[in-house]
């Protein structure tokens, strides 16, 4: 993937485009922040070839309340910290709708 990725952005979702320009329509789990930098997780709505069915993406992101901007995550150190975080964040809401 390109180090900054070009998206076409909603509310719920967010257009990816891979290598070989193919457009990957991904669902936001959710935008979350991890120190001083923000991350969001997205879910493919298709499977997409090099990836297992159900594995989600984490980023970088960066929002300026108009323009969205994504890049990877460099180090090993930082995308642990940012799937941790994100895990902490489904565990509380399968936490939260058991008791609902």
């Amino acid at each position: 993937m390109n180090n900054n990725q070009e998206i076409n952005y909603t509310e719920d979702t967010i257009t990816l485009l891979l290598d070989e320009d193919k457009e990957v329509e991904c669902d936001i789990l959710a935008i979350y922040q991890v120190k001083e930098q923000f991350y969001v997780a997205l879910m493919p709505q298709t499977p997409v070839d090099g990836y297992e069915e159900g594995e989600y993406f984490i980023y970088r992101y960066e929002s300026d309340g108009e323009n969205v901007e994504l890049s990877d995550i460099e180090s090993d150190e930082e995308w642990e910290a940012a799937e941790d975080k994100f895990e902490e964040l489904l565990d509380e809401e399968e936490f939260n709708s058991m008791n609902e």
